[in-house]
């Protein structure tokens, strides 16, 4: 019988250059090579040898179940795969990994076909996670929004599922609601390593690549953590940026009517966007230019969205357009500005600020430090 084409054509790619050069014990310890990545890969699980066996086919609600474990004899077929598996890896892996030895050609086919057979089971077994029925729950018109229900269910996901189950809400993002998905996102990114997200945010640069879509960028804005804008591919992050600063030049709020007339999608702009925004000089300027507009749909705009977050990118160093802005208004007595400036630095007394306008502030005495003891509760 010829093993090339009595075994699965995966496991022959793997063994074939060392089975075809003699060199079988190798052979065979390809084969159990793949038969542990087989298991990471169903199961989700890091593990490796007798603690990679124990975990994906042990316990009440095993990762792999071989069968439905209802009867006596299937907890026994299912306690008894377990037990061959731990064993392969004792008496046949780890003496060929530590040893040299000189397996023939007939001691190497025995074990192979064997692992074969190993693997046919697997492939035909059921996992105790599934992306697809996990999903649901995520999707779900009852999902609770709250940090310890997302932490939860994200528990449930193994480790090596992780990306795939990301990468699965980015692309099915607008069916489900923007606020759960967010905190469901937010939990899972907290539990991913740098590469799983670097690998998650080339998928989300694909989907921002070409659109200019509100739908398709406000989904992105709101459900992905904004800390990790900066991971976005540089081309498509300047262009998505010069979209938003479009958009939010139209901007007008309605103060009436407390709603936008234009620029909704700006306003699921965040402070962490903003921190990470490739010209934040730019966007200081266009902002401050909104506060000091004669529309006053435009002003409220800049101040309802705008501004806390301006002020708090320009905290340590400050901004030409704004330092001017306020060193004006301080200069000409102007109440509008003189309480807005009050406001940021009133309740901080290591406010950089006191020290940039401290020759204006002297004409200002009643801009002062306000500390807990001044409170008056």
């Amino acid at each position: 019988m010829d093993i090339k084409t009595s075994v699965e054509l995966e496991l022959w790619d793997v063994i074939q250059k060392d089975y075809e050069n003699g060199s079988y014990s190798s052979a065979i310890l390809d084969s159990i090579h793949l038969l542990t990545e087989t298991i990471r890969n169903k199961t989700g699980l890091e593990g490796d040898g007798s603690s990679l066996v124990g975990q994906a086919f042990g316990g009440d609600n095993p990762k792999i179940q071989l069968n439905k474990l209802q009867t006596e004899s299937e907890k026994n077929i299912q306690k008894g795969m377990q037990d061959i598996l731990r064993g392969l890896y004792t008496a046949i892996r780890n003496p060929r990994s530590h040893d040299k030895h000189l397996d023939t050609k007939e001691d190497a086919d025995s074990i192979i076909y064997f692992n074969n057979y190993i693997l046919k089971i697997i492939d035909q077994s059921r996992v105790s996670f599934e992306e697809s029925t996990f999903l649901k729950r995520v999707y779900d018109e009852y999902y609770v929004k709250t940090e310890e229900y997302s932490r939860l269910l994200v528990s449930e996901i193994p480790k090596r599922q992780m990306t795939n189950v990301a990468i699965s809400v980015v692309r099915k993002r607008k069916s489900g609601d923007i606020y759960c998905l967010s905190s469901f996102m937010h939990a899972l990114v907290e539990n991913m390593d740098e590469n799983e997200i670097t690998q998650l945010y080339k998928v989300v640069s694909e989907e921002l690549k070409y659109t200019s879509s509100d739908d398709d960028i406000r989904t992105i804005l709101k459900i992905f953590p904004a800390n990790h804008w900066g991971k976005i591919d540089k081309a498509v992050k300047i262009r998505i940026e010069n979209l938003l600063k479009t958009v939010v030049e139209k901007g007008t709020y309605s103060s009436t009517n407390k709603r936008c007339r234009f620029g909704a999608l700006g306003t699921w702009i965040s402070l962490g966007h903003m921190q990470n925004f490739e010209d934040t000089d730019e966007w200081t300027r266009l902002v401050v230019k909104k506060i000091k507009s004669s529309d006053i749909e435009e002003r409220d705009y800049a101040e309802s969205y705008f501004w806390i977050p301006i002020c708090q990118i320009n905290r340590d160093n400050i901004n030409y357009y704004l330092e001017s802005y306020f060193r004006e208004g301080l200069k000409n007595n102007e109440e509008d500005i003189i309480t807005k400036l009050n406001s940021i630095i009133m309740f901080d007394e290591n406010h950089p600020w006191w020290k940039v306008f401290e020759e204006e502030l002297k004409e200002h005495p009643d801009i002062i430090y306000i500390g807990d003891e001044d409170l008056p509760f």
